[in-house]
């Protein structure tokens, strides 16, 4: 009994040297950040070939164009007596996120003054490269608006290129 006891004995001990030599270690990490609020602009459609549409950066190309020609994809074309136009449709979506604004504003203009004889309108309004073009007021979030698009090209504009580009701007109410 005695060995039993002392058997017993030096098992504590031993566990109690093993549980005294552990160490322990702790540590934090803090975490700080700040939610803002967003919107996203993206393109989601327009005549000619189109591509890159659901980003904010599509292209339109309208190919080789001319008066008495074919429209492009996705465009009508009217002619008059001293001009002839292109139409077509541009579509646009903002989205919205950690933001309370129940709509949004949208204007337009164009990247670089047009080309001489040639006007580019979004609905109905005449875009120029320095002062954006009302679309909406009240754009509502996460829908696609379509908004008329119209090419005017003079029949005394000179051949060449009539590239631009359009900048559209969402600001929420």
């Amino acid at each position: 009994m005695k060995k039993m006891i002392a058997v017993s004995f030096t098992v504590v001990l031993l566990s109690i040297a093993t549980i005294a030599s552990a160490a322990d270690a702790t540590g934090t990490l803090t975490v700080t950040g700040l939610v803002e609020s967003s919107i996203n602009l993206t393109v989601e459609s327009a005549g000619g070939t189109f591509s890159g549409g659901s980003t904010s950066a599509a292209t339109s190309d309208l190919g080789n164009i001319n008066k008495f020609g074919t429209a492009p994809t996705g465009f009508t074309q009217a002619r008059g007596a001293s001009n002839w136009t292109l139409s077509s449709n541009v579509g646009v979506q903002v989205s919205k996120a950690n933001l309370t604004s129940t709509d949004y504003t949208l204007t337009a203009e164009l990247g670089s003054a047009p080309a001489t004889g040639i006007v580019w309108k979004l609905n109905g309004s005449t875009l120029s490269d320095t002062t954006p073009a009302p679309l909406t007021a009240t754009g509502v979030y996460g829908s696609t608006d379509s908004y008329s698009w119209d090419i005017v090209i003079a029949d005394s504009a000179a051949a060449g290129a009539i590239d631009n580009v359009i900048n559209f701007t969402a600001a929420s109410n």
